[in-house]
């Protein structure tokens, strides 16, 4: 895969997993939004039975923090994948892939421990997304 390839898909994972979705928990703040931050919590802790909501002022707080740390996770990523690991692919796979497995290890033990398992099983999805492309083989055109 070459380089260039490999950058867009870091970018479009950041944007279509971490920033949008960031985005959206902020907007839920004010919109109808939050019907998607609670499908999202549903599919996560299984059963889907429209058991989770977001209420009460400090849930509300939790969503929008979690949302600015998506946003800033994913523009992180964006600028590191643009800036940096065109520059200096070890350097640039570093600083994305150490915060991600700290990211999955966490999220994913406290996911377990929240009684959300299923979060688990979409984090690593999540994690494979930008993983691939970071030691996916540069194709030989590219090397040349």
């Amino acid at each position: 895969m070459a380089l260039n390839t490999r950058i867009a898909v870091l970018k479009f994972a950041a944007a279509a997993l971490l920033i949008v979705p960031g985005a959206i928990m902020i907007a839920a703040l004010i919109s109808p939004l939050m019907s998607w931050v609670e499908a999202f919590l549903d599919l996560a802790h299984q059963p889907l039975d429209r058991g989770q909501q977001v209420e009460g002022d400090a849930a509300r707080l939790l969503n929008a923090i979690l949302g600015g740390v998506l946003i800033g996770f994913g523009v992180m990523i964006w600028l590191v994948a643009d800036r940096v690991y065109r520059q200096d692919e070890g350097l640039g796979r570093s600083l994305i892939v150490i915060p991600l497995i700290g990211w999955f290890v966490f999220d994913g033990a406290g996911s377990v421990l929240a009684g959300a398992w299923f979060n688990l099983v979409l984090n690593t999805g999540f994690l494979i997304m930008f993983l691939a492309p970071l030691f996916w083989p540069a194709s030989k055109k590219a090397q040349a």
